[in-house]
C-alpha cells in the first residue's frame, strides 16, 4: 500500500511538472478578431492578394513565399465552401508577414544552492535573443474595402531543417489561422 502511494505521488508530481513546463513554453499564439455587424456566412466568393507592404521584405515577401501563402489561403477557403472569383469577389483575403527581434531578460536565482557559488548574490541576469514572426490574414468586404475579419499566428522563428517542407508548413499555418473563420452557407 505504501509503495502504491509513493508511485501515485511520483506520477502526480510528474504530471504537474509537465503541465507547468507546457504552460511556460513559447508555443505559437493564434488569435482572431471580427466585425460583429457583418454576417460572415453570407459570402461565397473570394480572391487572394498580398498586402502592399509585404514586398518590402526580400525574404518573407519573396515571390516564392507569396505563392505558397496564396495557395494555402485558397486551399483553406475552398475547404470552407468558398469559391475563387478573381473578377467579382465578395470578399478579398490579404496576408502579410513580419519578423521582429525580441529579447527576454530574467534575473537569476538568489537562493542557495541554486546560484553559482562564485557569483555575487543578486547580480545574475540572463538575456535570451530570438526572432518572433507573425503571419496575419486580413479579410475585407469588396466594395466598401472595410476589414471584416482578421486572424494571426505569432511565434518564435526556428531555423528551417533539411526535412522541413515550406509548402506544407505554410499551408498548415494558414489552415490554423482560418480555422475560426466560418464556413460559407451559400452555394
Amino acid at each position: 500500500m505504501k509503495n502504491a502511494i509513493l508511485k501515485l505521488k511520483f506520477w502526480v508530481a510528474m504530471a504537474m511538472t509537465i503541465f507547468v513546463a507546457a504552460a511556460c513554453s513559447r508555443a505559437p499564439q493564434i488569435g482572431h478578431d471580427r466585425d460583429e455587424s457583418v454576417n460572415l456566412r453570407s459570402f461565397s466568393t473570394f480572391k487572394v492578394e498580398a498586402e502592399k507592404e509585404i514586398a518590402k521584405d526580400p525574404l518573407l515577401g519573396s515571390e516564392l513565399n507569396q505563392r505558397r501563402m496564396t495557395a494555402g489561403v485558397i486551399q483553406a477557403m475552398e475547404k470552407k465552401g468558398y469559391v475563387v472569383d478573381e473578377l467579382n469577389p465578395e470578399i478579398v483575403v490579404r496576408f502579410t508577414v513580419d519578423v521582429k527581434d525580441r529579447q527576454e531578460v530574467s534575473g537569476g536565482n538568489n537562493y542557495y544552492p541554486y546560484r553559482r557559488w562564485w557569483s555575487t548574490p543578486g547580480n545574475d541576469i540572463t538575456t535570451y535573443n530570438y526572432q518572433e514572426s507573425r503571419l496575419i490574414v486580413n479579410i475585407y468586404q469588396k466594395g466598401t474595402d472595410r476589414m471584416i475579419w482578421q486572424g494571426w499566428l505569432s511565434g518564435q522563428v526556428k531555423p528551417a531543417g533539411k526535412k522541413d517542407n515550406a509548402n506544407e508548413t505554410l499551408k498548415n499555418i494558414v489552415l490554423e489561422i482560418l480555422q475560426t473563420f466560418p464556413e460559407s452557407t451559400r452555394i
